[in-house]
């Protein structure tokens, strides 16, 4: 199974028991609840750095 690597954003895989993730391009290794860890804090700092476009309000 495929995951995004959350250091270089490239494809990374996902182990077949759902334990461990890596990255063959760069290297990036940890155990999934690791992994979800990293990526929750991933997408709450794009949700707080998001300014949406309100013009004309």
């Amino acid at each position: 199974m495929d995951a995004r690597c959350p250091e270089c954003e490239k494809v990374a895989i996902l182990d077949d028991e759902i334990k461990n993730v890596k990255c063959p391009y760069c290297n990036f290794e940890a155990d999934y609840d690791t992994y979800l860890e990293i990526m929750k804090d991933h997408a709450i700092n794009m949700v707080s750095e998001y300014i949406p476009d309100r013009s004309g309000l």
